[in-house]
């Protein structure tokens, strides 16, 4: 009997094994007139039935996204341009059926939305299109990379060890787009 919970142990880590862990999918990064626009989607953030049951019982859920521009200089520390936090919560409501969207660039509301089923909620939380986020002055934008990183939630192991849950880095190197004319 003593093996029990050692066999509980691994069949719990083993069982958490079977979804696939969140990831930026893809990610594209833009010049337009000085502006970089950043676009990326996120896979596997709704895989986990945790994340999806917390969000039905009322729970607000929240994804996380790091986006930092910055010049890659091998051999040396990168040099830090500019970097934005994107808060994408979600609550559900009840009463009205409906899911409530907020949507947070660097602490500041931007929009908020409501979703009446959870596959246009997932759609618009993992989903990210900013147009002009950054600014990289007079840097040429062949020499400026983005990277983006996302934390999900915070996790419970056996119901008191806590871990967050977030994905790895994904960076792509700044794409300079013809400047329309006026």
């Amino acid at each position: 009997m003593k093996s029990f919970p050692l066999a509980a142990l691994l069949l719990l880590i083993a069982s958490a094994g079977f979804s696939a862990d969140p990831k930026i999918d893809t990610l594209t990064a833009r010049s337009v007139n000085r502006q970089v626009n950043v676009h990326f989607t996120m896979g596997h953030a709704f895989d986990r039935e945790q994340t999806v049951r917390g969000l039905q019982s009322g729970v607000p859920t929240n994804l996380v996204y790091i986006v930092e521009a910055y010049r890659d200089r091998p051999n040396w520390f990168d040099e830090g341009i500019a970097r934005s936090r994107i808060e994408v919560i979600a609550t559900f409501n009840s009463l009205t059926r409906e899911y409530l969207l907020n949507y947070r660039r660097d602490h500041k509301l931007v929009r908020s939305e409501t979703f009446n089923d959870l596959a246009s909620l997932e759609k618009a939380m993992t989903n990210i299109d900013e147009p002009a986020l950054f600014d990289i002055g007079k840097r040429p934008p062949y020499k400026v990379m983005v990277r983006v990183k996302a934390d999900l939630m915070r996790g419970w192991l056996l119901y008191f060890i806590p871990w967050e849950i977030s994905t790895r880095w994904m960076a792509v190197r700044v794409t300079a787009q013809p400047e329309s004319g006026r």
